[in-house]
């Protein structure tokens, strides 16, 4: 089977799933490849937050009462999902707003100083990045002239003052997929724990946090067909139970003593991982994540990284086919990137958001423009900006061909 007829076999199978890819962009039928900012949720995902609303509103984990059972009933079922999504335990998996929340929890509960050093290649998303710049000395690892990490230079980043090494699992600029094994060999050989941002990798490929012995993962709903406003922080259970609290109020305490008066003041904080999940959460998000989690999971995940290979050399061939186009790692293998491609037009007189933002008014094709949240990376290899295309399961090769138009015409 050849990629077009594979990926166009998936594709049509699923399309009919997502409301959003029924709509027209100033007369053109969408074209949505923009996946890597945020995917397209199917139908099976709108219908059980909508149900969620019409059928048990209710807190979770507080009310006795019918519908705040069934409510946690299905807030809690999406936490065995997550755990089972990673290869984690139920509870090593903290519930948090998503990716970035996830990491800021982490720096607050390692509590590093300023000679402390966390080691990340300089091609990492701000969310991965700016955090290790609050109250600790960040340690950028070099990347060559398109913004792929210099991996072997990890060794020699690494001294006694390195507290973690901090990774993508998938660049969000590149798509390039990070040699994790060979990175937590290096650091644990020296007692140095691994963080892997999953953000882009969790909706393309299986992940095993457990045979990839990282020691913490984070990631967001939202770029795995799910909601906003939730994803994971997973962290080992022996790590996660010496956190230190996060935040504190309702659900996270099992016992406060101050009622007492005079007495002193006592408070005992529930276990991993409530004791890091204060306030009310986002019920109906969480519970559409555990829905977008068995709506992949039915799909297969290695059906979806076939998918996404065949993709991947798709979409760089045909955008490697147009004058005056240059792709970012075009070289790297599909088996190790996923179905992203970030690339350079020239097209004279325009800035690379003015040619995003083209596609979408000329062409109805949503991509991306600009700098991708990853500032340094631009900045490292001498470009003020990049389009950056990001298909998923529900695109065809009738998609991909539309952007490849489009870039034609905006290059002649």
């Amino acid at each position: 089977m050849d990629d077009r007829v594979r990926i166009d076999a998936l594709a049509r199978r699923v399309r009919g799933e997502f409301p959003l890819l029924g709509r027209t962009l100033e007369g053109h039928p969408l074209v949505y490849l923009d996946s890597a900012s945020t995917t397209p949720k199917p139908r099976a995902v709108i219908d059980a937050v909508t149900d969620y609303y019409e059928r048990c509103t209710a807190n979770v984990h507080r009310g006795v009462h019918a519908l705040g059972t069934e409510a946690t009933q299905r807030f809690d079922a999406a936490r065995l999902e997550a755990a089972s999504l990673v290869g984690a335990a139920p509870d090593e998996i903290v519930f948090v707003r998503g990716t970035t929340e996830a990491i800021n929890l982490l720096r607050h509960a390692l509590s590093l100083g300023p000679d402390d050093e966390v080691v990340f290649p300089a091609s990492e998303h701000h969310a991965n990045w700016l955090p290790w710049r609050m109250n600790t000395r960040p340690v950028p690892m070099p990347i060559d002239e398109d913004g792929v990490p210099r991996w072997e230079t990890l060794e020699l980043l690494l001294t006694p003052r390195t507290k973690l090494v901090s990774i993508g699992h998938v660049s969000n600029v590149t798509g390039c997929i990070a040699p994790v094994a060979e990175v937590v060999h290096a650091a644990h050989a020296r007692g140095i724990p691994v963080l892997l941002d999953a953000a882009q990798s969790i909706s393309h490929m299986a992940v095993d946090v457990k045979k990839l012995d990282v020691d913490f993962l984070a990631a967001s709903s939202h770029k795995a067909f799910g909601p906003s406003g939730v994803g994971i922080l997973y962290a080992k259970r022996e790590q996660l139970r010496g956190f230190p609290l996060y935040q504190v109020g309702g659900g996270m305490v099992a016992l406060n003593e101050d009622v007492l008066g005079p007495a002193p003041s006592h408070m005992v904080p529930r276990d991993v991982p409530f004791r890091f999940e204060a306030g009310t959460p986002a019920i109906e998000a969480t519970i559409g994540f555990g829905a977008a989690i068995r709506w992949m999971r039915a799909l297969g995940m290695a059906t979806i990284r076939e998918h996404d290979m065949a993709q991947a050399r798709y979409l760089v061939a045909r955008l490697r086919e147009i004058p005056g186009v240059r792709v970012l790692a075009a070289d790297m293998p599909p088996e190790r990137r996923i179905a992203l491609a970030t690339f350079v037009v020239d097209a004279p007189g325009m800035t690379q958001e003015n040619v995003a933002r083209a596609l979408g008014d000329m062409y109805g094709v949503c991509v991306s423009g600009g700098h991708h949240c990853a500032h340094v990376l631009h900045a490292r290899v001498h470009l003020e900006g990049t389009v950056r295309a990001s298909p998923h399961v529900f695109n065809t090769t009738e998609d991909i061909d539309r952007l490849v138009e489009g870039v034609r015409d905006l290059c002649s």
